[in-house]
């Protein structure tokens, strides 16, 4: 499994975002290999992480070969004050206390 973390700073939002927003949400909903995010928000500043999970690097590479994921991608300084992508491999995943929500993306 890879995970993609994307962190940013929120800018301005207008509704151009929001709707390729939405239309880069549906592709990778319909990227085959997607398995779900997750997002959270910072509670002292509006820094937010957004984590994205994925079953394969290729699954990956496909949706990031999206054309509306490509032009949200060269336009972030519209929307952003900042943001940084990690992509990371996952090795191993375990724990407890969460119940049936543990790891739903496995």
């Amino acid at each position: 499994m890879y995970l993609v973390t994307f962190r940013l700073a929120p800018g301005e939002y207008d509704a151009e975002f929001h709707e390729l927003n939405d239309a880069i949400q549906a592709a990778a909903e319909d990227t085959e290999g997607y398995l779900g995010k997750r997002t959270w928000h910072a509670p002292d500043d509006e820094e937010v992480l957004v984590v994205y999970y994925w079953e394969t690097l290729d699954a990956l590479e496909s949706f990031g070969a999206d054309s509306d994921h490509e032009r949200a991608k060269r336009r972030w300084t519209e929307w952003y004050d900042a943001y940084e992508v990690t992509v990371t491999e996952v090795v191993e995943a375990y724990g407890s206390g969460f119940g049936e929500d543990a790891n739903p993306f496995v």
